[in-house]
Parts: structure tokens; C-alpha cells; sequence
């Protein structure tokens, strides 16, 4: 079959690789589409590993079902978040392998979706896996997994009503994060991000403030936006030095922040802001509510179709990573094999 192999720094190619075989616990899936993520980028710029098939926010057709698996069936249309975590620790014992803490992911372990074809081992329905409903096309069902990221972050910080809540970062998790904020009925929702159109987007989300970062003093509009209190919850999805230090500065006392975003290089930051200010500090971005976002998304309660600015098929998956690197436009990039 062929699959994207990346072989160092912005190095990947189109290449016949074996077919994946089904184990016991997974099936094997006909991958219809994959977005790029930005930990696939992460690993596009480095050159992370060697012979990488990268690839986890994908959706397709179920070809082959591992004898341990129920609850599915060949044909079945799904999309999953897979890997394996050591099966012998605390977690894994539990049936909870994301918290493994030798867990392998797709890419990194387990060969990913950027392939015609994809092995998922841990295929557990409505936990780890959902099927998808007529009504959800493989494009939207490809973006299940950042919208299920969002969730689990937001519902991790338990917002109210009637909280103030700052999302900085325009990308899919933080737009994702701005519609689930408002399917919970948050009543001031604040965007701070930056590229034109999608600042425009954060607007379709329902942000009822879009911030310009790069243009705008983003802190200042947020405390002249809640009467000088600031935000009682950050969801900071940039993963960059700049944005925690604008959410340590933007949340009030006794607030919370989640961190969100993925940082490629290390920080410098004192804790005693933490410490003094009686701030929660609350990660969350590598985990997920499959199956929250998939029911989201079959009840309107959000869209994330409209996030997908580009297509692109297998053969051009160079050109897919460079367009989601550089294009001004690019949201979230689709590669269909």
C-alpha cells in the first residue's frame, strides 16, 4: 500500500510500504481522510525519529476486525484515537492506556494514517473509537479528534455561565474550543489569535470578542472587558513562551488556566505568580472525549466542517504539510488517501 514516510526535517514522501494486519484487540481501517496536526508539524520540523508514518486525526471504513474486538463490524464507519499503552501499569490495568506513561501513538510507535490503509490496536467503541453517523462526512469525522481535545479541556475546567473565558490561539483545538465554550452557554467568550481569516472564523465560532494579537494589547482589552476583574479561565492553545506569559498576566486571582498547546522548545517562567496569586495550572492537551465530540457535532451543537480550508490526496502529502505550515488561509488541511 502507500503511506507518507517522513524521514527527517521536511523530509516525507509517498512510499509502498506492507499492509498493516489486524491483532487481536483492533481492526484495520481504510483511511479516508487525515488532517494534519500540530504535533505532526512538530515532527515535520524536526525530523523526529526515523521512517515515520505520522497521522491520527483520520476517519474511514473498517476492513478487518481483531477477534478480541465486539461491538463493530466490516463496513462500519468510524474514527478512533489509537495507540498502545504497556498493558502491565497501574493505568493500563484500568483500561485508561492514554495515561501510560510508555504509551506509543500513532506515528510514534504505531504506524499512522497517512496511508491508504491503518491498524488501530486498543479499539475500544465509545471510549477510544465512535462510529459515525450518516449525517457526519469523513471530512468533518477527520476533525473529531482536535474538537475532542477541546472538550476534555474545557470540561476540565469547569467553566459557569457567567465566567469570563480567554482562549488565545486561532488554530482548530483553540476555534474548537470557543464553540464548545458556547455550547455550554458561557456567556463572554474572548478569542486572542492572530491571521485574518481566522480571526473571521473565531467570529463564526461565536467569540463575542476576537483580539488581534499581533496588533493588539491583548491583556489590556481583556481587563477593560471584565471591568478590571480578568479572566476566570485562560485556555491557552498556542504553545508558545509569549501566550503563558500573556495567560498568567490576563487570569485573576484565584483563576485557572489550561494548558493546552503543545511547546516545542522550553520556558522560563517563575511560579511564585502561581503561588501567589492562588492560580490553577491545569494540563489537558493530550487528552480527550471521542465520544462527547462526536455527539456534539451529529447534534449541532458545533461545526467543525467549516474548518477544513484545504484538501489535498496522498501523493501531494509535501505540499499538504507546507500549505498547513505557510498558507495565510490554512485552518485545518486534509490529506485523503
Amino acid at each position: 500500500m502507500k503511506a507518507a514516510v517522513l524521514h527527517g526535517a521536511n523530509d516525507i514522501t509517498v512510499e509502498d510500504v506492507p499492509e498493516p494486519e489486524v491483532g487481536p484487540d483492533g481492526v484495520v481501517v481504510k483511511v479516508r481522510a487525515c488532517g494534519i496536526c500540530g504535533s505532526d508539524l512538530h515532527a515535520y520540523r524536526q525530523g523526529r525519529g526515523d521512517d515515520l508514518v505520522l497521522g491520527h486525526e483520520f476517519s474511514g471504513d473498517v476492513v478487518e476486525v481483531g477477534r478480541d474486538v465486539t461491538g463493530v463490524a466490516v463496513g462500519d464507519r468510524v474514527t478512533a484515537m489509537s495507540g498502545r499503552g504497556c498493558g502491565e501499569c497501574y493505568w493500563c490495568r484500568r483500561g485508561e492506556w492514554l495515561r501510560c506513561s510508555r504509551m506509543t501513538l500513532f506515528g510514534y510507535g504505531v504506524g499512522g494514517a497517512f496511508a491508504e490503509y491503518t491498524f488501530v490496536p486498543n479499539f475500544l467503541l465509545n471510549k477510544y473509537a465512535v462510529r459515525l453517523s450518516d449525517s457526519v462526512s469523513y471530512e468533518t469525522a477527520a476533525t473529531t479528534e482536535p474538537l475532542s481535545v477541546a472538550l476534555y479541556s474545557v470540561m476540565k475546567m469547569q467553566p459557569e455561565p457567567n465566567d469570563d473565558v480567554v482562549v488565545i490561539g486561532a488554530g482548530v483545538i483553540g476555534l474548537c474550543a470557543v464553540q464548545v465554550l458556547k455550547a455550554l452557554g458561557i456567556g463572554q467568550v474572548i478569542l486572542s489569535g492572530r491571521r485574518a481569516g481566522r480571526l473571521e472564523l473565531a467570529k463564526r465560532c461565536g467569540a463575542d470578542i476576537v483580539i488581534d494579537g499581533a496588533l493588539e494589547d491583548a491583556v489590556s482589552i481583556v481587563y477593560e472587558a471584565t471591568s478590571g476583574k480578568g479572566a476566570d479561565i485562560v485556555v491557552e492553545c498556542a504553545g508558545s513562551a509569549a501566550a503563558f506569559d500573556q495567560s498568567l498576566r490576563m487570569v485573576h486571582r484565584g483563576g485557572r488556566i489550561a494548558v493546552v498547546g503543545l511547546y516545542e522548545q522550553p520556558i522560563e517562567w517563575n511560579p511564585n505568580s502561581i503561588v501567589s496569586n492562588d492560580i490553577d495550572l491545569i494540563g489537558g492537551g493530550l487528552r480527550f472525549d471521542l465520544p462527547g465530540a462526536m455527539e456534539l457535532i451529529e447534534k449541532k451543537k458545533v461545526d467543525t466542517g467549516y474548518l477544513v480550508t484545504h484538501e489535498f490526496p496522498l501523493a501531494d502529502i509535501a505540499k499538504a504539510f507546507e500549505t498547513q505550515l505557510t498558507a495565510p488561509d490554512a485552518v485545518k488541511v486534509l490529506v485523503k488517501p
